[in-house]
């Protein structure tokens, strides 16, 4: 049985990780972005908590992160900006930090901060995995809270138009 046609809310938090485990294991190269995505999205969010608090967290954050530059819509004509991300919620209050790099025809991705930001965005866990995966709202989050932005605001509001997000 593939990810997509796995219903994650007839599954409890353990079999989740286990079944995110598995796909890690066998290679998180080889699972369809769409795929990914669909599961993410029925996912509980005690589902999606477990992991980004599990040691599987830096697997599923590494695999995001080199899809950053697959997704990117290179060619178009913009100024270098570099968006700073602060992943809070991690094992024993941890908080993950990478930083994009945006260039009219690529996205580098640093898997630690190494330039200053035009823009930060902090938020949690599952908001993350929702946000990268098409499946989170931007918007409310951050009307809510559970997003927050310091910096270029404007930059922060456009990332989905620079990025193809799967869905």
């Amino acid at each position: 049985m593939s990810l997509a046609e796995i219903d994650p809310k007839k599954i409890s938090v353990e079999e989740f990780e286990a079944l995110l485990a598995s796909a890690s294991e066998e290679n998180l190269d080889d699972v369809d972005p769409a795929a990914f995505a669909r599961l993410i999205g029925r996912a509980r969010r005690d589902q999606l908590d477990a992991v980004m608090k599990s040691p599987l967290r830096t697997a599923v954050l590494d695999q995001i992160l080199r899809r950053f530059a697959e997704h990117y819509r290179a060619g178009q004509p913009r100024a270098r900006k570099v968006i700073h991300w602060k992943v809070t919620g991690g094992p024993d209050g941890s908080t993950d930090e990478f930083e994009l790099v945006l260039h009219g025809d690529r996205c580098d991705v640093n898997a630690s901060p190494e330039h200053e930001a035009d823009t930060t965005i902090i938020l949690g866990g599952p908001e993350f995995l929702l946000l990268t995966s098409g499946n989170g709202k931007p918007t409310t989050m951050f009307m809510t809270g559970k997003l927050k932005v310091r910096g270029d605001l404007g930059l922060a509001a456009v990332l989905a138009k620079i990025f193809e997000i799967p869905g």
